[in-house]
């Protein structure tokens, strides 16, 4: 059971996260074929994907918490297992981020998703265990969902066609230039030695 403190942040987050998915869906029905047709890119279907899993992770767990009585950290945990799964199918789109240069943004976006709902998994381990008492696991529940919003805004930001800016934009996209230019750089292996010339 969820203690009356923490009913206003899920309220509010499930009548935002709500708003947002619809949104989402707007954006992408618009012109699906970008996004999941037989040639769209591999990077707006990862925008995609994330951005919904990300909106949906926090919109049921968001409307579960105003269950009365429900098991909380069972329910944490539930939902918290698809979005790991989710995010872990987005390596299936690692080939076609190597065509576009975009492996090490892909990655580490990646890293960050599974990151939140790995943790999201725990917590929700540890409100089971102690059925709703751990305030202190509650409290970073909502901290979690925080960091959730802020991918799946990210994410959907992307999708719209914004311009990737900011701190972190900017390192990932020298950091990936850098590591596409010493893999273009570096001659493929043959496996036979280049003869030397003689003197």
């Amino acid at each position: 059971m969820i203690p009356p403190d923490f009913q206003a942040f899920f309220t509010a987050s499930v009548a935002a996260s709500a708003a947002l998915i619809g949104l989402l869906f707007v954006s992408v029905s618009i012109a699906p074929e970008r996004v999941f047709g037989p040639t769209a890119e591999a990077s707006r279907q990862a925008q995609a994907l994330s951005a919904f899993t990300a909106l949906a992770n926090i919109f049921f767990i968001s409307m579960a918490s105003l269950i009365p009585k429900s098991p909380f950290g069972v329910i944490v945990t539930i939902i918290a297992l698809p979005a790991v799964l989710q995010t872990l199918l987005l390596l299936r789109l690692v080939p076609h981020w190597r065509e576009a240069r975009i492996v090490w943004r892909g990655l580490f976006l990646f890293l960050v998703s599974a990151g939140i709902y790995a943790y999201e998994v725990f917590l929700g381990i540890e409100l089971w265990q102690s059925q709703g008492a751990n305030l202190d696991a509650l409290v970073n529940v909502l901290y979690v969902l925080l960091g959730a919003y802020a991918v799946g805004l990210g994410r959907a930001w992307e999708l719209l066609g914004a311009p990737r800016q900011g701190v972190v934009a900017t390192v990932m996209d020298i950091i990936g230039e850098r590591m596409d230019r010493t893999a273009h750089d570096k001659p493929a292996s043959t496996g036979q030695e280049t003869p030397q010339p003689k003197s």
